[in-house]
């Protein structure tokens, strides 16, 4: 099956049919990328100009094919104009004309791009598609000159569109002072195409980080309303508050300890995570706000190598009694993580509660239910908090990265936001080899950089020691520049691209599916996968995880449409 992009048809006049179209080019081998109303946005002398395309068919070994659709049972050609049946002209000179003019405006955008010189190697094309006329009919009528039969999709190409589409295909174009005769085009060059030209909103925007920008603006004003929370909880002292991930919960955090410290009040901001803790330091500080680990603190209070959480309790007591406490408030970040027996079992989570109560400062505790990977028990406190709050809108990451998170752990649709923004699908790329895995983890990351991206971090659901970048990371950095770290590691942050890798049939475990999660979701604009699944693994996944009950034909290309995603095959 061929790669759909969306992988619906967008909203059309059912009178044109593009929706029998649309299932017919779905039927085209998985060699073959189809984007349904591809739409090419300019702006000349000040001017919005907007064109669109109905189909652009794409294929690596073959060319790029603009494709009109027209219902031809309501069409007729007369006095040298098109025209619909209800007598009107139509625009644009007709459908030939408008194919052949979204094929030189797609040039003009690949022209105007980093990757012109493909231009020289891959064939553009374009034909009109009647679905109401017979290939016999079609022999019968005269069309104009400037009309080539030859670009003529007809009924029969709804049964099998790849026969006609190669009639187009084996034409001859020219550009740049020459014929091309073969579409030459690199794995890499053709993602880069697809990537560059096609995905993006489906259209042709002025720079390539223009979803970056837009989808950080749009999260910094999410997280002014999401603020509000504070202010409705402005008299409640003691909260614990939900929220997924993405929603908000750590900004939200970092925005009530800056409230408490411009009052001129000490905050004490307690986190697991220490790259969190880090993160935090560098880019939050102010001198009344404390962040540390649960652990830090711990040896840093009880004068410790390592953290010994009763003896911490008890100091806390200790100067509370005393008086020498010195925090007025307590921040509690990724607080489903002080579930671990030992932490849990010393009650720190109560005995700072009940020091803020006595003292009348304020003890809030975020967490997220759904990234309980340091332990599989809830801490005591939260499941027994009286006041509890839930966020439920995802302000961090695009619509399609939010839904292939939540995908394998729950049948629920992300709560987004009025005017998210939808970005393009994440990608999964299968492989089945350690060196394929790398060529194609630097293909992709070359290619993010050539688009300008400079905030990309390689995350594993395993172990550092178990990953297939172990031996190949300096000082966290892969190829000394892209920061790697592990799924469990990384809970808490954030970045533009997340290339999440090591996925296996262990990954979708019971007890392991929750890094997917974390690690997906830490994605705000991009997200890549790399897979070692086999067929049969995929199959099993779809199974017993994602719960597919039909049969399965594709299990690669079924699997990364289960997850939201688009399936790559990596070249061995």
């Amino acid at each position: 099956m061929a790669i759909m992009i969306p992988q619906k048809p967008r909203d059309f006049d059912a009178a044109s049919q593009e929706g029998i179209m649309f299932q017919a080019l779905e039927s085209l081998p998985d060699q073959y990328y189809v984007f349904h109303s591809f739409k090419i946005v300019t702006m000349e002398n000040n001017t919005i100009q907007e064109s669109e395309t109905d189909f652009i068919v794409f294929n690596r070994e073959k060319g790029i094919i603009c494709l009109e659709a027209k219902a031809g049972s309501g069409i007729r050609y007369q006095d040298g104009e098109w025209i619909y049946s209800s007598g009107t002209i139509m625009s644009h000179g007709g459908p030939f004309r408008q194919a052949s003019g979204s094929m030189y405006r797609l040039r003009d955008v690949i022209k105007n791009s980093r990757l012109k010189a493909l231009l020289d190697r891959c064939k553009l094309l374009y034909g009109v598609w009647f679905p109401g006329i017979s290939d016999e009919k079609l022999r019968q009528l005269s069309f104009p000159q400037d009309a080539p039969k030859t670009l003529v999709l007809t009924l029969e190409a709804l049964n099998d569109p790849e026969p006609y589409l190669d009639r187009i295909f084996n034409s001859t174009t020219y550009y740049n002072r020459h014929d091309i005769s073969e579409t030459e085009l690199t794995a890499a060059e053709a993602d880069q195409l697809i990537r560059s030209i096609f995905c993006p909103e489906f259209g042709v925007f002025p720079t390539a980080s223009f979803d970056a920008q837009l989808k950080k603006t749009v999260f910094h004003r999410l997280l002014r309303e999401q603020a509000n929370v504070l202010n409705f909880l402005e008299d409640q002292k003691i909260a614990v508050i939900n929220g997924a991930a993405g929603t908000g919960k750590t900004m939200i955090a970092v925005e009530k300890a800056r409230r408490n410290a411009s009052d001129g009040e000490k905050v004490l901001f307690l986190c697991f995570n220490r790259q969190l803790r880090d993160y935090l330091e560098e880019n939050y500080s102010h001198e009344l706000i404390e962040y540390q680990t649960i652990a830090s603190l711990a040896c840093k209070l009880c004068n410790t190598a390592e953290p010994d959480y009763e003896r911490l309790d008890q100091k806390l007591n200790s100067m509370f009694d005393l008086g020498t406490f010195p925090w007025k408030h307590v921040i509690v970040d990724e607080g489903q993580d002080f579930g671990i027996e030992a932490i849990d079992q010393s009650d720190i989570l109560q005995t700072l509660r009940m020091i803020m109560e006595m003292s009348e400062g304020s003890f809030y505790v975020f967490f997220d239910k759904l990234q309980l990977i340091q332990t599989n028990k809830m801490p005591d406190y939260i499941e027994n908090a009286d006041c509890r709050l839930t966020l439920y809108r995802n302000c961090r990451n695009t619509e399609n990265i939010a839904t292939t998170s939540l995908r394998p752990i729950t049948d629920r649709k992300p709560k987004l936001f009025e005017g998210a923004v939808k970005g393009i699908p994440a990608k999964i790329h299968f492989y089945s080899t350690i060196p394929s895995a790398l060529a194609e983890l630097d293909t992709i990351i070359d290619g993010y950089k050539a688009e300008g991206y400079k905030d990309i971090v390689i995350l594993t659901t395993e172990t550092e020691q178990s990953s297939l970048l172990a031996g190949r990371i300096t000082n966290g950095l892969y190829r000394q520049k892209y920061r790697f770290s592990t799924c469990r590691k990384f809970k808490g942050l954030e970045a533009d691209v997340i290339i999440l890798i090591d996925i296996s049939r262990n990954t979708f475990v019971r007890d392991n599916i929750l890094r997917f999660y974390v690690g997906t979701s830490r994605a705000r604009i991009c997200l890549e996968m790399l897979a070692n699944l086999s067929d049969e693994a995929c199959s099993e996944v779809l199974q017993e995880t994602l719960n597919k009950k039909t049969k399965i034909r594709h299990p690669r290309r079924e699997l990364a449409s289960a997850l939201n995603s688009v399936a790559v095959n990596v070249a061995e």
